[in-house]
């Protein structure tokens, strides 16, 4: 993980919860709850490491389903 902050540079864990602003982690030491704002995420999904920027995820996840379905559709044409 990328961060303005120090302390959250290098948190390695399973994402718990998310809410609009904030990802909870669960690591070795504990759940940490980190912002979305400003970090850079990198995530593992079936072996595959994708970086994802905190600041293009910060909706509440109900949201960010729909503004998928509409970019698709507007790349679709539809």
């Amino acid at each position: 993980m990328e961060s303005p902050n120090p302390c959250e540079v290098g948190i390695n864990g399973v994402i718990v919860d998310e809410t609009m602003k904030t990802l909870r982690i669960e690591t070795p030491k504990g759940i940490k709850t980190v912002a979305k704002k400003g970090r850079i995420f990198a995530v593992e999904v079936d072996g595959i490491m994708f970086k994802v920027s905190g600041d293009l995820i910060t909706f509440r996840p109900e949201e960010r389903i729909m503004r998928g379905i509409m970019l698709i559709n507007r790349i679709k044409g539809d």
